[in-house]
């Protein structure tokens, strides 16, 4: 994952990522107290990571993938007697759209 860069392209020191998050619930929440704003900014900054075990990352196969690929793909012969591989996108991105929808 990439992470956040300032101006000259260094990664925000997490002290700094930690006051920037606070510094931004004060605008958008101004009416929080000081505690609340803190486990707040806590629970944005485990999930821009990646971190937080609340929120699971729901993953598709490689398998998974070839099927839909498949599934959403066809071979078009055409008048040099080539076969372009023809791939329906829109189909595809509502399958896999739907995958990531789905409940578990």
């Amino acid at each position: 994952m990439a992470s956040c860069k300032h101006a000259e392209n260094e990664p925000i020191a997490p002290q700094r990522r930690i006051v920037l998050t606070e510094a931004y619930l004060k605008v958008v929440c101004p009416g929080i107290n000081q505690g609340t704003r803190t486990k707040l900014a806590d629970s944005i900054l485990l999930l821009i990571d990646g971190k937080n075990p609340s929120v699971q990352r729901k993953q598709i196969t490689d398998a998974q993938v070839v099927e839909m690929v498949w599934r959403h793909s066809q071979c078009v012969r055409n008048h040099t007697g080539k076969c372009p591989l023809l791939i329906f996108g829109e189909q595809l991105a509502d399958e896999i759209t739907a995958h990531f929808n789905e409940e578990e």
